[in-house]
């Protein structure tokens, strides 16, 4: 509070929070206006801020401690799955994250539980709008992501997402290729999932070099085009309906997507019966990871 007694000429000034841009500091904000009892119109990182003359920012220091009273006290009044949801919508790009989860919180911690289920209620409607944007786009990369195979033995994808999905993918792609080591680069947040086999962890990297694909890796993604080519239907095809269902801001990062005439010049296996015997002659598990 003296920090803000200490502004005398700006006491009806619109207040907003400063964080450091982690889901830490951003508790720690949400702690800060329940200690105090202040109501910030808003909670916002404080680098690439437009300052306003009418308002006071206030940075709030990330306290981990106090982080973790706060991430207890939703666990304790809400249950775990709306922490979940708390940490879900703090992922987001949406700039109105910050006050979504404060109003969030303040509507539901005084109502307990229950207060999940009013759908009516503005500040549940705002968390569920900014949730289910964040929900959706963590669908779309299960769909759409690919993997290439790297001369060292690791499978690497490169992914677009509209919201910072990758810490809330990994655990699928751990499950679902765990005896093969892989990296999703998140090219917008630069942000890198790595896999050894072992564990998983996040890099923050703006770019990744990584190794050449190996010399099959053409092989399997003409036997992926000409299996995506063979079932079309060319008198069935919908331009929109694919487009609604396959968005057009994820076909550069699919190689079934690429036009036929930029198409690598495809090798004999491209043909369906060289494919054929291209999988007779592999193993289930080496056929099975590439195309996953």
């Amino acid at each position: 509070m003296d920090k803000l007694s200490s502004n005398p000429l700006l006491t009806d000034a619109r207040l907003t929070c400063l964080y450091d841009g982690s889901f830490e500091g951003l508790l720690s904000a949400v702690f800060w206006a329940f200690e105090h009892k202040e109501d910030p119109c808003d909670i916002a990182v404080e680098t690439n801020l437009q300052y306003s003359l009418d308002q006071l920012f206030l940075p709030i220091d990330t306290d981990v401690e106090k982080a973790e009273r706060v991430k207890a006290g939703i666990i304790r009044s809400l249950g775990y799955q709306a922490y979940k949801d708390v940490r879900c919508v703090f992922l987001s790009d949406d700039e109105r994250k910050g006050r979504v989860i404060l109003r969030f919180l303040q509507y539901s911690l005084k109502r307990g539980a229950g207060s999940r289920s009013d759908l009516a209620e503005p500040k549940i409607a705002d968390f569920d709008d900014v949730l289910r944007k964040v929900n959706r786009e963590i669908h779309y990369q299960l769909q759409f992501i690919r993997f290439s195979r790297l001369q060292n033995g690791v499978f690497f994808a490169k992914i677009h997402p509209k919201a910072n999905v990758v810490p809330l993918i990994m655990g699928h792609f751990v499950a679902r290729l765990n005896v093969q080591p892989f990296m999703i680069f998140d090219e917008n947040h630069a942000l890198t999932g790595v896999y050894d086999c072992k564990r998983w962890w996040l890099v923050a990297a703006d770019t990744v070099s990584v190794p050449d694909a190996t010399a099959e890796q053409d092989d399997y993604q003409a036997l992926w085009q000409t299996f995506y080519d063979t079932i079309a239907i060319e008198e069935r095809s919908n331009p929109t309906c694919r487009r609604n269902f396959m968005p057009k801001r994820f076909w550069g990062d699919l190689c079934e997507m690429v036009p036929q005439e930029l198409r690598k010049s495809r090798p004999q296996t491209a043909t369906p019966t060289a494919c054929a015997r291209l999988v007779g002659g592999q193993s289930r598990k080496s056929l099975r990871s590439p195309l996953n």
